[in-house]
């Protein structure tokens, strides 16, 4: 896989577990398989670009800009992510 198509998947399916964090919460098993899947292209991508003996740190830069909006909801308001997965199961 090239780099950019990388960088793309890893683009989607950040915003993709955002979207499902958001809406079901951060404990849902639906989030966490996605924050997983997440992990392995991130990991996929450190690889390649090690391999090419480059990093791009733009991609970070850019996630990180998207990424801080969201966690910033989250600080304010944490209870509205949780209220509908409130079970014994994951805590």
């Amino acid at each position: 896989m090239r780099i950019v198509d990388l960088e793309e998947a890893i683009n989607e399916k950040r915003a993709e577990m955002i979207e499902i964090g958001m809406e079901k919460g951060l404990s849902c098993e639906e989030t966490v398989v996605c924050s997983q899947e997440l992990d392995r292209l991130l990991n996929d991508y450190r690889r390649l670009t090690a391999k090419q003996g480059r990093f791009n740190s733009t991609l970070f830069q850019e996630n990180l800009l998207t990424v801080i909006p969201h966690l910033l909801k989250l600080l304010v308001r944490p209870h509205k992510l949780l209220l509908p997965y409130k079970s014994n199961r994951f805590f």
